[in-house]
This record gives structure tokens, C-alpha cells and sequence, in this order.
């Protein structure tokens, strides 16, 4: 067995001082070398500065760094992908889109930790989030069978240092005449992993399987089961909405979705770097 591609994602956030947050997001893989940085007004998550860094892509190495003023002003929260898209245009690059709003979500994530600046309690952010999901993943859609509430999982509901961290992989490997691709994500609630096994020639999924390793319910365990779905379906070509109900939709996990998705977007990578090193 062979690895012949990888691709690693750390996603921070961090309170630099009363009046400002620190979202980056590094990713690093055989292909490309790449930094997302916002400053968030913590109170607002009104974008302060915006800043892409590039170390080294297919093309190109060599650092690089770039103000991105577009993005100051928008809020980086929900519904803000119109506006970054918009901001980002000029630098025609969609993994500046991607790693962007991967920022967007650790700041969302990391609002769990702050209570105080966007004027929640720990029961009315909950409950915020209860409204706001509901029966958009498999936890939210089983409300009535979840046995613990968002705080009591966490354990706590105050934290320094970092406020949210996440690390994300994809492996590729090739035995004989098939793909392996392992997509693993740990954050700081969560833990899941997927496998898939594919036909090389036509991308064709042989095997899946999905980890829930670390998870706010039991409930979510449920998920697991769906990957199965995939077996028999080509992965390439797929538009996200259709993993997601093959998933499972509504009872699906959403992170094993964006880790199937990313796992897609792994081969066409891989297939173009190695082209591009012929």
C-alpha cells in the first residue's frame, strides 16, 4: 500500500485582548501551503482585518501575504458566505474561499465560549442553537432521545487560551486497483473519522465506514450507518447535497458529510498534482 496524497487542516481561535479574536486557519498537504486570518471584534464578530498568506502552491514558492480589505465589516456568522465570496473575488482563488469560511465556522464554534460578549447565558445559547438547528442534523432531529444538554457535555462554559481548536485530515493510499481515503476530524467536541475504499478507474465506492469516536450524544451514533449508502455510488461528481442524502439528511452527521465531501475534493487534487509533476 502506497500513500500518494495528504492534506492536514488546523483551525484555532483565540481572544488576543478585550477587543479582538483571532480565527486562522493553516492547511498543508502535498499540494499546497496556505493561511486564513481574521481579527473579530468579539462582541460584534464584525471582521477587524483579513489577511491570506501563501507559502507555497503548485505553481509557485515563495511567501506571500495579502490584506484582504473587502472583508473588513462584514460579520463573520451565519449567512456571511455571499459577502466573503464577494470580498475574495479578486484574489481568484477558491481555497481562499474555502479556508475563509472555515474560519467563519471556527468562530461560530468558538462562540460556545463567549457568554458574556454576544449576550448569552449558557441556557439561552442553547436554546439559540436548538431554534436555529432543528432537525438539520441526526442530534437536533432527535431532541426528544438526546439525554444531555450542550453545557453538561462540555462539562464547563468558561475557557482561556484557545477557545476553539480543530484538525482535519485526508490520506490517500493505492493497493493494486484501489483507492483507500481516510478523512479524520478531532476538534474540540468532537471526534469522527471515515474510510472509504474505491475502485481506481471509476471512483467507484467498495467499502464505507464511519467512525463516531467522540460526540456530544449517544444519538449521534446513529449516523455511523449511512455511510453504507455510499457503497455502489461513483464519488466523484457527487454535488454535496446528494452525500448529505445519502447520508442520512436530516439525520445525518454533518461532519462526516464535509469529511466525504473533502475526501472527493482530495482525489480530483490528487489526480491534477500528479499530472501537473509528470
Amino acid at each position: 500500500m502506497q500513500c500518494i496524497f495528504q492534506r492536514n487542516w488546523h483551525s484555532f481561535v483565540r481572544m488576543e485582548d478585550e477587543q479582538s479574536l483571532l480565527s486562522e486557519v493553516t492547511y498543508c498537504g502535498t499540494d499546497r501551503e496556505v493561511c486564513a486570518r481574521l481579527i473579530i471584534n468579539p462582541n460584534t464578530f464584525i471582521v477587524k482585518k483579513a489577511v491570506w498568506e501563501v507559502y507555497r502552491t503548485p505553481e509557485e514558492a515563495g511567501f506571500r501575504t495579502l490584506d484582504i480589505p473587502g472583508m473588513v465589516g462584514i460579520e463573520a456568522y451565519f449567512g456571511s458566505g455571499g459577502n466573503l465570496r464577494k470580498a475574495l473575488q479578486p484574489l481568484q482563488d477558491s481555497f481562499a474561499g474555502e479556508l475563509f469560511a472555515e474560519a467563519v465556522r471556527a468562530i461560530i464554534q468558538a462562540e460556545t465560549f463567549l457568554l458574556n460578549e454576544r449576550g448569552f447565558t449558557p441556557e439561552s445559547y442553547e436554546q439559540f442553537w436548538i431554534d436555529f438547528y432543528k432537525d438539520t442534523c441526526c442530534f437536533f432531529s432527535n431532541l426528544d432521545r438526546v439525554s444531555l444538554g450542550w453545557y453538561e457535555y462540555i462539562g464547563y462554559c468558561t475557557r482561556g487560551g484557545s477557545l476553539f481548536n480543530r484538525m482535519k485530515s485526508q490520506i490517500l493510499t493505492l493497493h493494486d486497483n484501489s483507492y483507500f481515503l481516510s478523512g479524520h476530524l478531532n476538534d474540540s467536541f468532537h471526534g469522527i473519522a471515515i474510510d472509504l475504499e474505491l475502485e481506481k478507474d471509476t471512483r467507484c465506492v467498495k467499502n464505507a465506514r464511519g467512525s463516531l469516536l467522540r460526540i456530544p450524544d449517544p444519538v449521534c451514533k446513529e449516523a455511523e450507518g449511512f455511510m453504507r449508502q455510499l457503497e455502489g455510488k461513483t464519488l466523484a461528481g457527487l454535488k454535496k447535497k446528494e452525500i448529505a442524502h445519502l447520508l442520512g439528511a436530516s439525520n445525518a452527521c454533518v461532519h462526516m458529510i464535509d469529511l466525504v465531501f473533502d475526501g472527493q475534493e482530495t482525489l480530483t487534487l490528487s489526480e491534477d498534482f500528479r499530472e501537473g509533476n509528470k
